[in-house]
């Protein structure tokens, strides 16, 4: 998805030194062995982008007050009107039918509001979009007798008393000066796992510049400013686990990064690739003991069809003049500069029987759209070692797959995979 949102200072001295810790780092991994091959191969994973019921660009881009106030309430009325409920129950439905092992959600979005007092019950005019994704999506699965735990969170972007130098975003119902809600957002990415799956979260808290819950917040970030004045970071993360499926020990890795464009600026995918290129400098610093199999799955906002993107001519702080997108960095086990930091990961959806495009990205931002308008694949399931064999499939992307209301259960198609070694 594209957002045009202003971008802030993010070629920050600090982020290319990380890049380049990270990068020597990341020569501890080496190559780990591949796993044997056992008895009992199999895992099956998914990936699942719930989507957060609105587009923010307009809030992100507002030039006055009243066009961010206008463009708040629209956001309200749009998640509001995404009806989470029905969407839940029905992305927890692709969860049931297929029993993943395990399972990375992304967007997984909790909204709050807060009355400052000066219009009692002003909460209740925007009821529907104030809702935890989290919560109604662990309540879906017990209703349907899937039984599955939160084994990992991630928090990222956090609009929050504590966290945020306001309550939250003002809005305005009226004429005078006074905010008569505060709406706080926090955005988490989450694993799952089977009741019958042993997984613990992976240390990387200890090891990350930005720890967060247990996962780690990525040092480059997108951010603007509202009214000019208040700095807000649109920090993404990712959060790992160990597993045992069937005996066999598993790394599994969830992540959700930056969009492509969020801004206009020439040099705006370097956020997400520097973010791509810390995560597998972490990963390769904390690799797992041999014979643990490693999985990387999410939505990371770059295609197969992507190539390699121009960076400024010198003079610049970039020792080379392209750079390699996420999927590049995760397939060539090299970092955005096309340095050595980690093992090649394996695409999994290539090693499915066909050629199926498998577009996973994106429906109208209201959901309504009678036919999938999906037209790229950028929620990915990467593995290593490479699987024998891989089933795998789109989810919720069918006319059949919508609520009873109408809605595509996301903007994105949620991706299973059998993996066989």
């Amino acid at each position: 998805k594209t957002n045009n949102m202003k971008w802030g200072s993010v070629m920050r001295k600090t982020i290319v030194l990380s890049v380049v810790c990270l990068l020597v780092a990341g020569q501890a991994l080496a190559a780990g062995k591949p796993a044997a091959r056992g008895e009992k191969p199999d895992i099956v994973v998914m990936t699942q982008n719930q989507y957060l019921g609105a587009d923010l660009t307009a809030i992100i881009s507002a030039q006055t007050p009243e066009a961010y106030n206008a463009a708040v309430v629209g956001a309200l009325l749009s998640v509001a009107g995404n009806n989470l409920s029905e969407r839940a129950v029905a992305l927890a439905a692709s969860i049931a039918d297929h029993q993943p092992h395990l399972v990375g959600l992304q967007e997984v979005f909790e909204f709050g509001c807060i009355e400052t007092g000066t219009l009692p019950g002003a909460c209740g005019l925007f009821a529907g979009a104030f809702n935890d994704h989290l919560a109604q999506t662990m309540s879906a699965l017990d209703s349907l007798g899937a039984g599955y735990t939160v084994a990992a969170v991630v928090k990222n972007l956090d609009i929050s008393p504590g966290e945020f130098p306001l309550p939250g975003l003002p809005l305005f119902l009226d004429p005078d000066d006074i905010p008569e809600l505060f709406i706080t957002v926090r955005d988490r990415d989450v694993i799952l796992a089977r009741d019958d799956v042993v997984a613990e979260p992976v240390p990387f808290p200890l090891a990350c510049d930005n720890p967060s819950l247990d996962g780690c917040n990525f040092q480059t970030v997108a951010s603007t400013f509202l009214f000019g004045e208040t700095l807000i970071e649109f920090k993404r993360g990712f959060v790992g686990v160990d597993a045992v499926v069937d005996g066999q020990p598993y790394r599994f890795v969830n992540t959700h990064l930056e969009v492509q464009f969020p801004s206009p600026d020439p040099v705006s995918q370097f956020i997400q690739a520097a973010q791509a290129s810390e995560m597998l400098g972490l990963m390769s610093a904390l690799a797992p003991p041999d014979g643990t199999r490693q999985i990387i799955l999410g939505d990371i906002n770059s295609s197969p069809d992507d190539g390699p993107f121009l960076l400024p001519s010198p003079p610049s702080p970039f020792p080379v003049d392209q750079a390699l997108t996420p999927y590049l960095q995760l397939q060539a086990g090299r970092n955005l500069f096309g340095q050595p930091i980690s093992v090649p990961f394996t695409d999994s959806w290539n090693l499915r029987p066909g050629k199926p495009r498998g577009y996973t990205c994106c429906q109208l931002p209201d959901l309504s759209n009678a036919e999938s308008m999906h037209d790229e694949r950028i929620d990915v399931i990467f593995a290593w070692p490479a699987p024998v064999r891989v089933k795998a499939n789109v989810l919720d992307n069918d006319s059949d797959d919508k609520t009873l209301g109408g809605l595509w259960p996301s903007d994105h198609s949620s991706v299973v995979a059998r993996l066989s070694y």
